[in-house]
């Protein structure tokens, strides 16, 4: 009865030992898993901040690109336009 109680008590101290050594690997894989999702995060910031900026520069080159479009057709429309005129006055006098 004592031997059975001792052989018992062995295995119990065995599996809490196995159970304690369990808790501490998870404990350690938690701590890293948390600095890992921490340094994500950042990088994920870091990302949306670029994002944003990124979104602003094409808007300005889009506004950029839109005024020379305007600027460039005004200034060949007016040089038409000159042109005729001078045409129509070479052929005039």
């Amino acid at each position: 009865m004592i031997e059975q109680l001792t052989a018992d008590k062995l295995k119990l101290t065995e599996e809490l030992s196995e159970s304690n050594d369990q808790t501490i690997k998870a404990t350690e894989i938690r701590v890293i898993a948390e600095g890992e999702a921490t340094r994500l995060k950042s990088i994920i910031q870091a990302i949306e901040m670029d994002k944003q900026m990124l979104h602003q520069q094409v808007q300005k080159l889009t506004d950029l690109v839109e005024y020379f479009r305007k600027t460039t057709t005004q200034s060949v429309d007016d040089f038409i336009h000159r042109l005729k005129l001078d045409l129509n006055l070479f052929a005039e006098g």
